[in-house]
């Protein structure tokens, strides 16, 4: 058996019991009510123990809201910054969707049930505010390398012009994550009606062809 095939298998071992402990908490949450819900009773249900619980979800409220944000990772990252000479808001939704896609995405079904106690709990929903500002930021930062080195490429000699570096940089990339987010948001509420996608990529390309078609561009 080859390193990468034990590799995947750990990797797929450990998208199950993730999904297991979300699972398990947040339909127990719809079931007793968030405030009643203990880790015993998610340990439980999900056949699991608890050091494996505090390992993967380190709280009850972090089962319920999801292990963790589908972030790019390092391999993700590295690929969007040196994607230079195309579009970074095109490449964002890409990325975001492939760090979506290898997490193993969301059933439908738990994706509109985590919403449902989610809404119905105002200290969840402040909680999950919090969760995508941080994720947020993070992609913000992510954006300004890129185009830092979309600066440098294009700048003579190999330096950014005096004006991005006064901040138009910074005022840009958040400009690109907010109309990123925007779209994965329309997304979202259209996946909260029909269920995910199994690739949602194309339906985020589309969600971007409307919005440059609303705007003109």
């Amino acid at each position: 058996m080859t390193d990468t095939h034990e590799e995947g298998l750990r990797a797929r071992k450990r998208r199950a019991t993730r999904e297991a402990i979300e699972r398990a908490a947040v339909e127990l949450s719809l079931e007793h009510g968030y405030e009643h819900v203990t880790v015993e009773m998610i340990c439980e249900v999900a056949d699991i123990s608890q050091r494996t619980f505090f390992n993967y979800a380190g709280s009850k409220e972090g089962a319920v809201l999801g292990i963790e944000p589908p972030l790019p990772d390092q391999e993700l990252r590295a690929a969007y910054v040196a994607g230079r000479g195309s579009d970074p808001l095109e490449d964002l939704l890409a990325t975001l969707a492939e760090a979506f896609a290898r997490m193993g995405g969301a059933a439908p079904e738990l994706f509109r049930k985590r919403r449902r106690v989610i809404e119905s709990h105002p200290a969840l929903a402040l909680k999950e505010f919090a969760r995508m500002e941080e994720a947020q930021s993070t992609v913000v930062e992510l954006v300004r390398e890129r185009l830092e080195e979309d600066d440098a490429g294009a700048a003579p000699g190999g330096a950014p012009s005096p004006g991005r570096v006064a901040g138009e940089r910074s005022l840009d990339a958040r400009m690109t994550v907010s109309l990123a987010f925007g779209v994965m948001h329309f997304a979202a509420a259209s996946w909260l009606d029909e269920g995910l996608p199994p690739d949602p990529g194309p339906f985020l390309a589309a969600a971007l062809e409307r919005a440059r078609r609303l705007t003109g561009r």
